[in-house]
């Protein structure tokens, strides 16, 4: 990645207009910083014209070029796979001697559901993403499960200063109690029995001078709030076993689905801590209240899974109203999950049933064989046994709370999820074969 005020992106139609564009670009590319002066722009008026003029026919190419400044910038035409509503292609300059790491296929990735925001509350919130780039401030994502948080902390780290350091994701729903506290400030030698002989770093060290995102930010527990508010206030730590006082250099960004208002008044939450964590407070809306970003977001998920699994899959008409008649109780995530189902299990017959399953996603059963066909009780066991331990899963997030709530070892969660993913790769793979 490189600094914001170093990077330009620039979103293109299919007639080579600009869309919009995001980036710090008067001082490093000469031109207006207003965005009208250049929204609706022909690409070819651009001052890079001879590089730009073959952009629709390239495909993810990195291209050097010159400014009349004598500047030396790092072109990347990132041709996206499908066209997304009138979004083409993209155009990521960045000045080629603030360059700290080459973009990855995950950066990639952000910068296409970007331009897919289209609801005045998203714009909004990243508007104030922007806003708050250059400063540590502490951010605290607010929203339901699904609705984006890791991908908009994620987004926070890319724009600020500290995006060429490392951004570290904890789910502190996903530690056990007994280990979070080490894991995230880590351990002396000799601290543990069973631990390592020399000790350990934590995550809050492997996270120095970037940013670290600490989803589900109400389970961690009690004892272990006190010395991330230490974190907060002092910017020092301590390591598990040990006296020396270590000085942290990061920004704190953390998530959460529950009202923590509710959890201080219960005595669960500290109310410092609360305090400390709510100076840039952003409430992300629901799916369902962002509808005009549904469509183009699973085409994106679309694209992304025909890459994946080498299919051939798209979004009919009549599918797309179905989506967009969906309440979307699980938000984005359910929305990638339904459409990677979609994708793996597509062939020309099934419309129908995936208009049922959008539609009746939320049922306690399975959706009803073709040709009224039973299938064994060992075979309904098995698919009963698939469609609950996946809806907790996505319920609670990591494999912990889902062994909790359907009383069962972690072991078996993840051996499960494992063994379903493996199940429909394989499948996949089988039917592109057949094609």
């Amino acid at each position: 990645m490189v600094h914001s005020t170093n990077m330009m992106v620039i979103y293109v139609d299919h007639h080579n207009q600009v869309l919009s564009w995001q980036g710090e670009a008067a001082d490093v590319f000469g031109i207006s910083p207003e965005p009208f002066a250049t929204v609706g722009m022909h690409v070819m008026e651009l001052p890079w014209e001879r590089v730009v003029e073959a952009a629709p026919n390239l495909n993810n190419t990195l291209t050097v070029m010159h400014t009349p400044s004598g500047r030396t910038l790092l072109l990347s035409i990132v041709k996206l796979p499908r066209q997304v509503m009138t979004l083409d292609y993209l155009l990521v300059i960045s000045r080629l001697d603030m360059i700290q790491m080459e973009p990855n296929e995950e950066d990639r990735l952000q910068l296409e559901r970007n331009a897919l925001i289209r609801s005045p509350k998203m714009k909004k919130i990243i508007d104030i993403i922007h806003k708050i780039a250059n400063v540590d401030s502490t951010v605290l994502l607010l929203g339901e499960s699904g609705v984006g948080k890791t991908m908009l902390a994620r987004m926070i780290h890319q724009v600020s200063s500290r995006s060429g350091r490392p951004f570290v994701a904890v789910n502190c729903g996903a530690l056990p109690d007994s280990l979070i506290e080490a894991e995230l400030f880590g351990y002396e030698a000799g601290t543990f029995t069973g631990g390592k002989a020399e000790g350990k770093r934590g995550l809050l060290e492997t996270a120095e001078g970037g940013t670290i995102f600490l989803d589900e930010i109400a389970e961690l527990p009690y004892h272990v709030q006190s010395k991330l508010l230490e974190v907060l206030q002092e910017n020092t730590f301590r390591k598990v076993g040990s006296v020396e006082v270590k000085k942290a250099n990061i920004r704190i960004v953390a998530a959460t689905n529950k009202d923590l208002k509710q959890l201080v008044a219960q005595k669960s939450f500290r109310e410092d801590l609360y305090y400390r964590l709510h100076v840039v407070p952003l409430t992300i809306p629901p799916l369902r209240e962002r509808r005009e970003e549904i469509v183009p977001m699973a085409q994106l998920f679309v694209d992304t899974f025909n890459r994946r699994y080498g299919r051939q899959f798209f979004l009919s008409q009549q599918v797309q109203e179905s989506l967009l008649a969906h309440e979307w109780p699980g938000n984005v995530r359910e929305l990638e999950n339904m459409v990677e189902r979609m994708v793996v299990t597509y062939c020309e017959d099934t419309e129908e049933l995936w208009k049922e399953t959008i539609g009746t996603c939320d049922s306690d059963f399975p959706l009803e064989l073709p040709g009224k066909q039973l299938p064994s009780l060992k075979e309904a066991k098995k698919q009963l046994e698939k469609e609950l331990i996946l809806r907790a899963y996505d319920l609670y997030e990591n494999t912990y709370r889902a062994a909790e709530a359907l009383q069962v070892d972690q072991s078996t969660i993840a051996k499960k999820l494992k063994e379903y993913r493996r199940e429909d790769a394989s499948g996949a793979n089988k039917r592109s074969k057949k094609r």
